[in-house]
């Protein structure tokens, strides 16, 4: 009995001692967990949302399995096997400020930890590789840093889950590669530099592989396009270059969204994409891919995204657009963006016929045709819209206003015609209207006034008439933008315009407003951009302006105003551009603040002997031009004639500087389109006949020696000439520009398909990838064109024409391929008496077309004409210029000709050298 006492009682001794020494343990470990979170606690150095208030001590127990801090905002202790060990520390989206403690990696049973969306900076702490069982870490969305090269090596090669949108910086990312059983590798948001490791292709398990928005540059590496298990690859937003495998399609058959946006990838989209069959968002955006789109890339009918805007894409036949037949088996796309790429002609199907989850369409900076689809309205989910920028033609279809969630429309530069429809004002979550630069024509709308959400409105270059409907003045979200500029918009300001006092740009010029400059401006005190050039204002300029502070350009030019130059405007210390010119405005122009600065303000105004002269001039030249026209007009062959030509008119009136300013916006280089010898030549919109029409603007250089004289002789001989085969002149303009000094052009019309000379010879490195080799019908209709003209000017016209520069540069197409001569700066008028003939201007003409004789001093005739042309037919059919360099000593094309030709030259150069007789059977 004393035996099995004594055993009893060495037994409960053993025990309490376990039972004492594991509660010592529990005590010391969970010390260290308690120990951990104060100190990182102790390093956050601002909590507004006190979610650490309930970290306090003061209620600790010794309960082994439940401990205090388990009851933590932010802290689980799930571990079964291990109770009372932190495993989640969840503190995302808190708002803290501070540094995470490196005692943090004491924290050893810890599996998850997301302190993302703080505003923690400082190092991710090397500690962290401590945790052997943590899985996911998400420290994004702060302000942390760590050398790449020399921490991360440390933490977890099984996890490295998400560390994006921090400061992480380094270039040698070779040793990720190592950590091969990463799942998930996510390091975007950073700012990473230097290539793509080819060690990464050793991650044989990623299914997700992010490195968008850093700064990497160079090829991706191959291996990574072997990584069959991937099902995200997303390389946005880097300097990345090169092709993709064709086969991509092939190697990553489970990928799901594909995503290059923004680098510089190159080549074909790789047709295997179609066999991706998981394939939901294909993200291009923004690259030099080239090539057609892949014809079936939608034929599985996953796709959800479809973005590859802005690359060099093209679709020039009916073939190349067969990727939207494709597409119609999407029926969960939500959005399509094939904007900026070279896709022309008629899509094969109605867009509205596509997908009913659509959200945006963009569709802009094309060359897209046909109308408005009427059933547009069907796509009920659409927000976006953006059509601009193409051939569209038709009219707005009344049904665009049962689109109920749409909150931008953007369909400027177009052909629509019609009238703006009034249900367009029932779209009630409309944020964006861009109709300008098109055809349309009627008033403005009352409707639009129910935009109570309206941020933008342009209706900028179209044929609006009326009065601007003061409803729309009354829009209080209108912020950004109203532009009603280059309209035939008349009446009064409405003194509404005052409730638009958050707008920021305002412009209504060129339009016929008349009356004065309402006082109510003064209310909108938020412009920086005010702009009434050009149209018939009068009265002074309103000393409530002084209450717009905010103002960077402030245009009244070209108006009626009067009274002094208001000297408030001298404090406005923001304003880059101040025109107040070709005003009837009087008295001292201040000389203080910013009128002393003349690259600023703009005071022009008219001279008295500068308007007799043009007046008399215009008078001189209208009379001249009439005569000359009844003269002509009873001479010419009426089936040689164009006559439904509306714009050469004499008594039209000539045009002036500030139109030609505004129509070229202010002569940009972007709308230049050819420059000559003596002058450039600019594309631009004018409003001739209440229609928008394009026009070329052909700007004389008057500081090249001979430039004046060939503007009159491309007058005299332009007015003069009726016939569809030479480009006709609409109007001219000769005065002063802003700066008072001379100025010249003509306005001729607008010939859209370039010059001869630039589709005989395209190249791969053509600016517009719109030319294509002419084939050898097109060619030899071009030449019979060229003929007609020549014959016309040479046989048609009393006293006839020698137009003394005949060259493929000379010579433009027009949307049906027939051909157009231009450019009569050189021409003379073949007067019988010699004494009077019209012209002293030396004739240069162009090396290589101009007939030997010239150049020995023959006169100007007929025969240099056809020289010219024989050297042009010989260029058209060989595709070789006159000035190329040949081999084996010859010197000429002619010679070239004759050397490949030998027994049949002679008959090809009789062609090339027509008698008059043969140019009239032409």
């Amino acid at each position: 009995m004393a035996i099995k006492r004594t055993w009893q009682l060495w037994l409960l001794s053993l025990l309490t001692h376990a039972i004492l020494l594991f509660t010592a343990s529990s005590q010391s470990i969970n010390g260290d967990d308690l120990s951990a979170l104060l100190s990182f606690k102790s390093l956050i150095r601002n909590d507004p949302r006190e979610v650490l208030s309930s970290w306090d001590t003061s209620s600790n127990t010794t309960n082994m399995t439940a401990p205090v801090f388990c009851r933590w905002t932010g802290i689980s202790c799930n571990d079964r096997r291990h109770p009372g060990r932190v495993t989640t520390l969840n503190l995302s989206d808190a708002g803290l400020v501070g540094t995470i403690s490196q005692q943090l990696g004491n924290l050893t049973h810890l599996r998850v930890l997301d302190l993302s969306t703080n505003s923690l900076d400082g190092d991710i702490p090397i500690s962290l590789g401590g945790c052997p069982k943590l899985h996911a870490m998400n420290l994004s969305m702060n302000h942390l840093s760590v050398s790449a090269t020399t921490i991360l090596p440390v933490i977890f090669p099984k996890s490295l889950s998400n560390v994006k949108r921090n400061f992480i910086h380094g270039q040698d990312l070779s040793w990720m590669g190592n950590l091969t059983s990463l799942r998930d590798f996510i390091l975007e948001g950073n700012i990473f530099t230097g290539n793509i490791p080819e060690t990464f292709g050793k991650i044989v398990n990623l299914t997700y592989f992010s490195v968008q928005n850093n700064q990497l540059e160079g090829h991706v590496p191959l291996s990574i396009f072997n990584i069959s298990s991937i099902r995200i690859l997303d390389l946005g937003f880097n300097r990345l270059s090169g092709s993709h495998p064709l086969d991509i399609g092939i190697k990553l058959p489970r990928i799901s969204r594909f995503n290059t946006i923004n680098n510089r990838f190159e080549g074909i989209i790789p047709p295997t994409l179609s066999n991706a069959s998981a394939l939901e968002v294909l993200l291009l955006h923004g690259n030099n891919y080239h090539g057609i789109i892949p014809r079936e890339i939608g034929i599985h009918g996953n796709l959800k995204v479809f973005v590859l805007g802005y690359n060099a894409l093209q679709a020039t036949r009916s073939s190349d657009w067969e990727f939207m037949t494709s597409l119609t088996n999407c029926s969960s796309l939500t959005r399509l963006d094939v904007a900026h790429k070279n896709l022309v002609g008629e899509m094969p199907i109605n867009i509205a016929n596509l997908s009913k989850e659509l959200i945006g369409i963009y569709l802009s900076e094309n060359q897209i045709t046909g109308t408005i689809p009427e059933d547009l309205w069907k796509l009920n989910k659409l927000t976006s819209l953006n059509l601009s920028c193409n051939l569209f033609t038709g009219t707005l279809p009344p049904d665009i206003g049962r689109l109920p969630i749409i909150n931008s429309i953007f369909m400027s530069h177009n052909r629509i015609t019609g009238q703006i429809p009034q249900p367009l004002g029932n779209i009630s979550q409309l944020i964006f209207l861009s109709l300008s630069n098109n055809l349309l024509d009627g008033s403005i709308p009352i409707s639009l006034g129910n935009l109570t959400k309206l941020n933008l409105l342009d209706l900028s270059s179209n044929a609006l008439m009326g009065q601007i409907p003061q409803e729309i003045l009354t829009i209080p979200s209108l912020t950004l933008l109203l532009s009603l500029s280059n309209n035939a918009l008349s009446g009064s300001i409405p003194t509404q315009i005052g409730h638009l006092n958050n707008l920021i740009k305002m412009d209504l010029s060129m339009n016929k407003l008349s009356g004065e400059i309402p006082k109510a401006i003064g209310s909108c005190v938020q412009l920086s951009f005010l702009n009434f050039y050009r149209n018939l204002l009068q009265g002074q300029i309103p000393e409530s302006l002084n209450n717009l502070r905010s103002l960077e350009t402030l245009d009244l030019s070209n108006n009626n105003l009067a009274g002094p130059v208001p000297l408030f405007l001298a404090n406005f210390t923001l304003l880059t551009n101040l025109n107040l010119s070709f005003n009837k405005l009087s008295g001292p122009v201040p000389n203080i603040g910013i009128f002393c600065n003349a690259t600023i303000v703009s005071i022009s105004v008219h001279r008295l002997h500068v308007l007799i002269f043009c007046i008399a001039g215009t008078l001189i030249f209208s009379l001249f031009c009439m005569t000359a026209y009844c003269f002509i007009k009873t001479r010419m062959k009426p089936n040689i004639v164009d006559n439904e030509n509306p714009f050469l008119y004499e008594t039209n009136e000539r045009i002036s500087y500030a139109e030609l300013q505004a129509a070229t916006e202010s002569f940009s280089p972007a709308n230049l389109i050819g420059s000559g010898s003596f002058g450039n030549v600019y594309i631009g919109n004018l409003i001739i006949d209440q229609n928008l029409v394009p026009v070329a603007i052909k700007v004389l250089n008057l500081d090249q020696r001979g430039a004046s004289r060939s503007f009159l002789s491309e007058c005299d001989a332009l007015r003069r000439i009726r016939h569809r085969k030479l480009v006709k002149v609409i109007t001219v303009c000769s005065g002063l520009d802003q700066n008072g000094d001379e100025f010249k052009a003509l306005v001729l019309e607008f010939i859209c398909n370039g010059s001869l000379d630039e589709w005989l010879h395209a190249t791969s490195t053509t600016t517009s990838t719109s030319y294509r080799k002419l084939n050898m019908v097109e060619r030899l209709h071009i030449a019979v064109d060229v003929a007609e003209a020549l014959e016309y000017l040479h046989h048609h016209i009393v006293p006839p024409i020698v137009h003394c520069d005949i060259k493929p540069g000379n010579i433009l197409l027009d949307d049906d391929m027939v051909a157009h001569v231009t450019d009569f700066g050189l021409a003379k008028i073949m007067h019988s008496e010699p004494r009077i003939q019209s012209s002293s201007l030396v004739i240069k003409g162009t090396i290589g077309y101009v007939p030997p004789e010239y150049g020995a001093g023959s006169q100007v005739s007929m025969d240099g004409d056809i020289y010219s042309y024989g050297v042009l037919l010989l260029e058209i059919f060989t595709g070789r210029r006159p000035t190329d360099n040949f081999i084996n000593g010859i010197t000429s094309l002619v010679d070239y000709v004759k050397m490949a030709y030998p027994n049949i030259y002679w008959k090809y150069w009789m062609l090339a050298q027509p008698t008059r007789e043969t140019l009239k059977n032409w």
